[in-house]
C-alpha cells in the first residue's frame, strides 16, 4: 500500500456496490489486530456469501479441521462465522467453541497474543455450554503454551494443570507431556521427569516417541549422555503415525547434542547429517502434534546447530550446503499439496532439488562481482563471501536478538524520518559490511536470512556515504535459487505490461503517483500495454501476465501473516467480481516469460520472517511462477518519491540491468534536498537475476 492518511478507515467502511464476503474481508486486513469484534464482522461477510449455509457448530469442526491441517487463514475464517453467528444469535456456547478454534488457529501460526485473548474469551464463555471442559481444556491449553513460549514456565505449569484436570483420558499424555516440558523450561528435572513417565504409561504409540524425546532431554540435562544418546537413539526408531517424520528429525538432533556433549564431534556431525536427511522429509508435513505436546522448537534451530558445528570443525563448504538446505524449506507452503506449480517453474518451486555448492555458483559470478550469504543464529552470524576467486568464510559475535533489534531501530528510525537513520545504518554498516573486505565499486549479490530479510542494506551508510552510493547492489532467496535463475535464458525485457491506480471506489484510495508511473513507462517503451483505473483489473494481469517479459503494478497490497497464500494486491472490480489478487492465484500462473516484475507496493518484498527464514509475500509468489527478477519494496512508500524514482528506473532500464537501473533511479532521488532521507528511496530491492 502507498501511503495514504485516510485508507485505513475508508478500507474498514468501503463496500463498493460488487463486493461480497471474501473481498470486503480483505479490505479490512489492514488493521493490524485481528480483533474479536473485527473477526465476528468479517464472519458476518464470509457467512452472508456462502451458499450454502451450515450450523455454527459445523462451522467450528470445519475450523478444527483445517487448522489441523495447517490452512490457518481458512480455519479462522471458519470460526469467524462461527463466531458472528455465537453473538448475533446470542449463544454464548457458540461464541465459545469460536473463540476456542481462533485461540488454537493463532497459536498454530505463532501469534501468541492473538492466541492468549482468544483462549481468555473462550473460558469466560465456556460455563454457558453443558459439557464446559470441552472449551476450558483446550483454552487452558492454548494459554499454557503461550505462557511457555513467552518464557514464563511457573505460569504455563499452572495452566496445563487446569487443562489436565479436566481432560478426558486420551487427553491427559497430552496435557502431561505439556507440563513435562514446562518443567523442564523451568529446570525442574525432577517433576519433568516424573510428567513424562507418568504420560507414558497411558501414552498412545504414537506419542511414545516425543515423550522419549523429553526423558532424553531430562537424561542429558542431568548429565547422564550415554542414557540421553540411548534414549534419543530408541526414540528416532520407534517414530510412527502422521507424526513420525517430526519425531526422527527431532530425536535425531538430541541424539547429536547427546553426542557433543560426549566430546564425540565426529558422531554429532553424523546425528545431524541424518537429521538433516530427515528434514527432507518434514517440508510437507504441519506438526499439529508438536504443538499439542507443547513441543516448539523450530526445525531451523537444528540447521544453525549443523551450520555452527561444521563450521567450528573447518568444514566451511559442508556449512555453505547446510545453510542452502535450510533455505530451501522456505517454500514449504508449496510442497504442502496447496499449490500445484505450471510446468516449467519447477526449479524455482523446490530449490532443494538443485542446491549447488559455494565453489560452483562462486564459478558464476563475474569478475568485480561477490555473493554474500548470512546465516544468524542464536549467538553468532556466519556469512560466506563468494567470488569467482574462491570463498571466505566470516563469524561475526553478533546474535539474532541483537541484531533484530538493531534491525527494528533503524527500520522504525527510516519510517518515522527521523534524524537518527543515518547513526542507526552506520552502526549496521560497520558489523555486517567492514568485515567483509570488499573491493572499492565491487557489486553485491546479498542472500539475507532471518531477520536480514527486512533490512534495507542500501540505507547503511559507510564512511564514504550510503552503501548504495558503494556499489551496486541485489538480493537473492538463496544461492540455489539464484542458480536456477541464471540458467535461465535472459531475452529481451521489450513487452511491457504496466497497471497503476486501480479503481477502488473511493478517491481516499486513489494512486495518482502510481497512474504517472505508468503513464510514464508509455513513453519509454511505447509498445507497453498499460491499464489504469477501472481497466486495471485483476482479469487483464492474469490474461496478460503470461505473455509479458516485464509486468509492472502500481497498487494496494495487504501482506498475510497467518498465511502467505493469502496475500493480496488490490486490483480494479469488473462488474460484480472482486478485483484482490490473491498470492495463490499467482503461484498458478506460468510467468517464465517474465525477466522482471516490479511491485511498486507497499511492504510487497515482505511477510512474516520466521526463524526457519521462511520469507513469505509476494517474492516467492512470483519467483515460484517463474518469474526471474522482481523489484519490491520493505516499507510503505511515498506516493510522489516512489513515482519519480520508477520514472528515472524505467528511463534506465532500456540500457542496463535491473541493479543499475534501480542504482541509478535512488541516488537521482537523495539528491534530490526534499527526498534525501531513506524513506524516500530506499524501499526498493531487486530480487533475483541481476543480468
Amino acid at each position: 500500500m502507498r501511503v495514504n492518511a485516510a485508507a485505513l478507515l475508508i478500507l474498514i467502511t468501503f463496500s463498493a456496490g460488487c463486493a461480497s464476503g471474501p473481498e470486503q474481508v480483505a479490505k479490512m486486513r489492514t488493521l493490524e489486530a485481528e480483533s474479536a469484534a473485527r473477526l465476528s464482522i468479517e464472519g458476518g461477510l464470509l457467512y452472508g456469501a456462502d451458499t450454502a449455509k451450515q450450523d455454527g457448530y459445523q462451522y467450528c469442526s470445519l475450523a478444527v479441521g483445517l487448522a489441523e491441517r495447517g490452512e490457518l487463514r481458512l480455519a479462522i475464517r471458519e470460526a469467524s462465522k462461527a463466531l458472528y453467528l455465537g453473538q448475533t444469535g446470542g449463544d454464548r456456547c457458540l461464541t465459545a467453541f469460536a473463540n476456542r478454534d481462533l485461540a488454537s488457529a493463532y497459536n498454530f501460526a505463532g501469534h501468541l497474543n492473538r492466541a492468549g485473548q482468544f483462549a481468555a474469551d473462550a473460558l469466560q464463555g465456556a460455563s454457558s455450554c453443558r459439557n464446559p471442559g470441552v472449551v476450558a481444556v483446550p483454552a487452558n491449553k492454548v494459554l499454557g503454551d503461550v505462557a511457555l513460549r513467552q518464557g514464563h514456565p511457573k505460569d504455563a505449569i499452572l495452566l496445563y494443570e487446569r487443562a489436565l484436570a479436566g481432560a478426558s483420558p486420551p487427553l491427559q499424555p497430552l496435557a502431561r507431556a505439556s507440563l513435562g516440558n514446562a518443567y523442564l523450561a523451568l529446570g525442574d528435572l525432577t517433576r519433568a521427569k516424573a510428567s513424562f513417565q507418568q504420560a507414558e504409561t497411558d501414552a498412545s504409540p504414537a506419542l511414545k516417541p516425543l515423550i522419549g524425546r523429553g526423558l532424553g532431554q531430562v537424561a542429558l540435562l542431568e548429565g547422564r549422555k550415554a542414557d540421553a544418546a540411548a534414549l534419543f537413539e530408541q526414540a528416532a526408531f520407534a517414530a510412527s503415525g502422521f507424526d513420525a517424520a517430526y519425531n526422527r528429525l527431532w530425536a535425531l538432533d538430541g541424539l547429536a547434542r547427546a553426542r557433543l556433549a560426549a566430546g564425540d564431534r565426529t558422531a554429532a556431525i553424523d546425528a545431524y547429517q541424518k537429521a538433516l536427511a530427515a528434514a527432507d522429509d518434514v517440508r510437507t508435513l504441519f506438526r499439529s502434534e508438536e504443538f499439542k505436546t507443547g513441543f516448539f522448537g523450530e526445525v531451523q534451530q537444528i540447521f544453525d546447530r549443523a551450520v555452527a558445528l561444521l563450521l567450528d570443525a573447518g568444514q566451511g563448504a559442508a556449512a555453505f550446503e547446510v545453510s542452502e538446505k535450510s533455505r530451501a524449506r522456505a517454500l514449504q507452503d508449496l510442497v504442502r499439496g496447496r499449490i500445484t506449480a505450471k510446468a516449467g517453474t519447477e526449479t524455482l518451486v523446490d530449490p532443494a532439488r538443485g542446491s549447488v555448492s559455494a565453489i560452483e555458483i562462486g564459478s558464476r559470478m563475474p569478475e568485480g562481482a561477490a555473493l554474500v550469504e548470512y546465516h544468524v543464529t542464536d549467538t553468532r552470524t556466519f556469512v560466506w563471501v563468494i567470488r569467482r576467486a574462491g570463498v571466505k568464510t566470516i563469524s561475526l559475535d553478533l546474535g539474532r536478538d541483537a541484531l533484530r533489534d538493531d534491525v527494528r531501530l533503524f527500520r522504525d528510525s527510516i519510517r518515522s524520518r527521523a534524524a537518527d537513520a543515518d547513526s542507526r545504518g552506520a552502526r549496521l554498516y560497520r558489523v555486517l559490511v567492514e568485515p567483509l573486505g570488499l573491493a572499492p565499486g565491487e557489486s553485491l549479490v546479498i542472500i539475507p536470512h532471518g531477520v536480514l530479510h527486512y533490512l534495507p542494506f542500501q540505507a547503511l551508510r559507510g564512511s564514504g556515504g550510503y552503501l548504495v552510493e558503494e556499489r551496486v547492489l541485489s538480493t537473492a532467496p538463496s544461492a540455489s535459487t539464484l542458480a536456477a535463475l541464471l540458467a535461465r535464458d535472459r531475452g529481451s525485457r521489450q513487452i511491457v505490461l504496466a497497471l497503476g491506480n486501480p479503481d477502488l471506489g473511493s478517491p481516499v484510495l486513489a494512486l495518482p503517483g502510481a497512474e504517472r508511473e505508468v503513464r510514464q513507462i508509455k513513453e519509454f517503451f511505447p509498445q507497453a500495454e498499460i491499464y489504469t483505473g477501472k481497466n486495471a483489473t485483476k482479469e487483464h494481469l492474469l490474461a496478460r501476465a503470461p505473455q509479458s517479459e516485464v509486468v509492472h503494478i502500481g497498487a494496494h497490497a495487504d501482506i498475510d501473516e497467518i498465511d502467505p497464500l493469502y496475500s493480496l494486491i488490490r486490483l480494479a472490480a469488473t462488474g460484480t467480481r472482486h478485483g484482490d489478487l490473491e498470492a495463490h492465484e499467482i503461484y498458478e500462473l506460468n510467468l517464465s516469460k517474465v525477466k522482471l516484475a516490479t511491485l511498486s507496493a507497499c511492504d510487497s518484498g515482505l511477510g512474516r520472517v520466521s526463524r526457519g527464514d521462511e520469507l513469505w509475500g509476494f517474492t516467492r509468489s512470483f519467483l515460484g511462477a517463474g518469474a526471474r527478477s522482481l523489484v519490491v519494496s520493505l516499507w510503505s512508500v511515498e506516493d510522489v518519491s516512489t513515482s519519480l524514482l520508477m520514472e528515472k528506473f524505467y528511463e534506465e532500464l532500456r540500457a542496463t540491468d535491473p541493479p543499475r537501473s534501480l542504482r541509478a533511479a535512488q541516488l537521482a532521488v537523495l539528491r534530490r534536498g526534499e527526498y534525501h532521507h531513506p524513506f524516500f528511496w530506499a524501499a526498493f530491492t531487486v530480487v533475483g537475476d541481476w543480468r
